[in-house]
């Protein structure tokens, strides 16, 4: 099935469907510029899927534009949303896991769980080696997309801190730095040369990928 239809056979809000289509914009160039063993559709698949169910974490009641943006159709919406917090609870890696397993592309599961831990464990290299490649682009690449477009490393993970009111532990911060220099260890591009203007002509093509 194609990507696209996955969106609209699961009613998935535009603002995620744009978040994930330049997630997977910026995981297709850095698979693409991997300097070891990398499956790039894979990586790309991945990355088009890893948010489905981020619904249900949305403050949809107080509609703050400021990290959604405009959302028309509210009450649609709010009721596609409720549905989902039915279904699946209030935590987006189950509601996205619920949704991959309903569209029957079970292989992606296991690559969602372990970037949900992967993130929050502060790997180092010893951990990172052990990872699948997927995985590590995956969490790289979701740090690279705010709500209003493709923006360096750093600014995003200002931007998390600033939004969210902190981090997962005292070192995480600092760990993200490190996280940065090692990816750029492992690409033969300049990761800041990835930039909103690349990755958004890209997405007619990933909408048209076939799962």
């Amino acid at each position: 099935m194609q990507v696209k239809r996955i969106y609209e056979k699961y009613q998935i809000m535009p603002q995620l469907v744009t978040h994930m289509l330049r997630v997977a914009g910026v995981g297709k160039i850095v698979a693409e510029n991997w300097k070891g063993q990398c499956d790039i559709k894979l990586t790309t698949d991945l990355c088009l899927l890893h948010d489905l169910g981020n619904i249900v974490k949305f403050d949809l009641k107080n509609r703050d534009e400021s990290k959604f943006g405009n959302i028309e159709n509210i009450e649609y919406w709010q009721k596609i949303q409720q549905q989902y917090l039915d279904q699946f609870g209030k935590d987006a890696h189950d509601a996205t896991v619920g949704i991959i397993k309903k569209a029957k592309l079970e292989k992606f599961v296991p690559y969602i769980l372990e970037e949900e831990k992967l993130y929050f464990d502060e790997p180092r290299e010893d951990k990172l080696n052990k990872a699948n490649v997927p995985t590590i682009i995956l969490m790289y690449s979701d740090c690279r997309v705010k709500p209003k477009g493709v923006v360096s490393y750093r600014e995003r993970i200002d931007d998390l801190k600033a939004r969210y009111g902190g981090v997962g532990s005292d070192t995480w911060y600092d760990w993200t730095y490190w996280f940065d220099q090692w990816m750029q260890k492992h690409v033969s591009i300049d990761l800041e040369t990835i930039n909103e203007a690349m990755v958004e002509p890209l997405f007619d093509e990933l909408l048209e990928n076939q799962l």
